[in-house]
C-alpha cells in the first residue's frame, strides 16, 4: 500500500508539470485572442481484449457496469485552447479499478487493483473554423497487482508499463444552431514507436447553455496494442458513452 502511495505521488508530480508546461505558453498568448474551454468529463467505458504479464495471458471482458462496480477513483478532464488559425489541447483520464474474490470453497482469496493513465497533449493547424489537422502525444501507464492468499501462503504479482505513442489525425467542429454543434476528431498512432498501433475516434453533440457554459454527450472508441520485452501485453480496445460539462473563458 506505501509502494502504491508512492506511485501515485510521483506520477501525481509528473501530471502537474505536465499541465503546467503546457499552460505556460498558452497563457503568454493572451493577445493572440485566444479562448480557452476546461471540460470535466465521465466515460462509461467498456474495455475487451487481451492482456498479460510474462506467461500469464488472458481475455479482457469488463462490462461498463463491472468497471462503475469495482471503481475505486476515477478523474477525466480536457482543456483546449483555440486561436483563428490554431489550437493546443490537453486530456488527462485516470482510473483505479479494485476487486476482490474468493476460491477453493472460501479458503483462499484474491485482491486485484490496477491503475491506469492516460495524458494526450495535442496541436492542431485550423484551415478553417470547421477543419483542422492534429498531431501530439500520448502517455499511457499501466499498473497492476494481484495479491492471492491461502491458509498458508501469500503471493503478490505485479506488472506494470508506461509509453509514450505519436499520434495525428484530424477533427471537425459543425455547428447544428446558434446552441449545438457536434464534433468528431479521428486519431492514429503508435507506429511502433509505443504501441505496434493505436487509433481512435471522438464523436460528441455540445449544447451551448451560455456563451461560457456548454454541455455534451457522445462517444468514444480507442484501441491500443502494446506490447514490451518481458511478456507485457496489452491489447484492449475501450469504448463507450461519455458526458461532460465546460466552461469558456
Amino acid at each position: 500500500m506505501l509502494q502504491r502511495n508512492i506511485e501515485m505521488k510521483k506520477r501525481t508530480t509528473f501530471i502537474t508539470t505536465f499541465v503546467l508546461a503546457l499552460a505556460a505558453p498558452v497563457a503568454s498568448a493572451q493577445s493572440t485572442g485566444l479562448t480557452h474551454t476546461v471540460e470535466g468529463y465521465f466515460m462509461g467505458a467498456s474495455m475487451t481484449g487481451t492482456a498479460g504479464a510474462g506467461p500469464v495471458t488472458g481475455d479482457v471482458n469488463l462490462e461498463s457496469s463491472k468497471i462503475f462496480e469495482n471503481l475505486q477513483f476515477g478523474a477525466m478532464a480536457s482543456y483546449r485552447g483555440e486561436a483563428p488559425k490554431w489550437a493546443v489541447g490537453a486530456d488527462i483520464v485516470y482510473m483505479g479499478l479494485g476487486a476482490t474474490g474468493t476460491g477453493d470453497g472460501g479458503l483462499a482469496s484474491a485482491e486485484v487493483d490496477m491503475d491506469e493513465w492516460m495524458v494526450e497533449a495535442t496541436g492542431a493547424y485550423r484551415f478553417s473554423p470547421v477543419f483542422e489537422v492534429v498531431g501530439g502525444a500520448r502517455y499511457t501507464s499501466l499498473k497492476t497487482e494481484i495479491e492471492l492468499r491461502k491458509p498458508l501462503e501469500t503471493t503478490t504479482t505485479k506488472a506494470s508499463a508506461d509509453w509514450v505513442d505519436p499520434i495525428v489525425g484530424a477533427r471537425l467542429a459543425l455547428p447544428l444552431s446558434e446552441a449545438f454543434a457536434f464534433t468528431f476528431r479521428g486519431m492514429l498512432g503508435g507506429f511502433g514507436v509505443g504501441c505496434d498501433f493505436t487509433w481512435d475516434v471522438d464523436a460528441r453533440l455540445k449544447w451551448h447553455v451560455s456563451k461560457s457554459v456548454g454541455l455534451s454527450v457522445g462517444y468514444r472508441y480507442l484501441d491500443q496494442d502494446y506490447e514490451k520485452d518481458g511478456g507485457f501485453k496489452w491489447d484492449v480496445v475501450s469504448q463507450g458513452p461519455l458526458a461532460g460539462a465546460s466552461l469558456t473563458f
